[in-house]
């Protein structure tokens, strides 16, 4: 199990190295993220957007243009249906979203002709490195699905599950949030819970274990369980957080960052190939631990 994102980094070096297809890579952050994994030997990018703005940031990046492919084209939405179909057709392993809007990139990834999308939904998935816990959460969906039902829910943490597996999560723990542990009639979240988590005992979602509803406290606390009195291999223990709809995991995720000082990667959970979406916002460290994270999914 990888509990920080340095051994992610360096787990990653017993992989081949891929091949990256960037949708306009026109900024200094996207642009060191790649730097760092070519050095690294990661990748290969192949880096689709305005020829004339990619050389120059990466050359100011001090990114050898011999390690890398451009790939002329007018415009981002352009950028983006030649960076998906590249990676649809086998001809790149990885997709990563550069300096657009999420909207923008994921239209061509849910393209139903020449798209990433498998028979099954599409997910976000945040890895934080929490440094009070010393080991890594993933919380989904924070940055997706608006308001999933109950038959979606169960698909996000399949994704989920399905992803940490393959970053040697042997039977990932998943706790299914709500604000109290008890099931409510009156607070829907709780009895969702429940039936997420009796689906999983007759195996309907598959490789982990669920349990909920569970406050987050008693998630990610023993002793704070253990006072509650709550007997469960997930409370304390939780390697997924799985919450009720985007508003509360977007929070969640954010206010690890600007409250705790975490740091955050993520990847898309449920496409025929890894997909590093990560926010404009992030920093090229995080964003080459999601290319990592990605490349160790394939």
């Amino acid at each position: 199990m990888i509990r920080k994102f340095a051994e992610l980094l360096s787990k990653v070096k017993e992989k081949e190295i891929k091949i990256l297809a960037v949708a306009v890579p026109e900024d200094k952050e996207v642009m060191n993220a790649v730097k760092l994994a070519v050095e690294k030997n990661m990748i290969y990018p192949i880096l689709i957007g305005c020829k004339n703005k990619i050389e120059k940031i990466s050359r100011s990046v001090g990114l050898n243009n011999t390690d890398i492919e451009i790939v002329d084209v007018e415009n981002d939405k352009e950028a983006c249906k030649k960076a998906v179909k590249l990676t649809s057709s086998g001809k790149a392993d990885l997709l990563m979203k550069g300096l657009i809007d999420t909207s923008l990139i994921m239209k061509e990834v849910l393209n139903k002709e020449y798209g990433l999308r498998k028979n099954r939904l599409i997910s976000h998935i945040a890895m934080v490195e929490s440094k009070v816990l010393g080991r890594l959460l993933f919380v989904t969906d924070g940055g997706m699905n608006i308001k999933p039902d109950l038959d979606e829910r169960k698909e996000i943490i399949q994704n989920a599950i399905n992803v940490t597996k393959k970053l040697d999560y042997e039977n990932p723990k998943v706790a299914v949030l709500a604000a109290i542990e008890k099931v409510n009639s009156a607070m829907e979240e709780t009895i969702e819970a429940a039936a997420l988590s009796k689906m999983n005992d007759r195996g309907q979602i598959k490789g982990g274990i669920v349990d909920g509803p569970l406050a987050i406290d008693n998630a990610l606390s023993e002793e704070a369980a253990k006072m509650k009195g709550i007997l469960s291999p997930v409370a304390g223990k939780a390697d997924i957080l799985h919450v009720p709809e985007i508003v509360s995991g977007n929070i969640l995720g954010k206010s690890s960052i600007y409250l705790a000082n975490e740091k955050i990667a993520a990847i898309i959970g449920g496409t025929s190939s890894p997909v590093v979406l990560t926010s404009r916002a992030n920093t090229a460290d995080i964003k080459l631990v999601s290319i990592a994270a990605a490349v160790l999914m394939t």
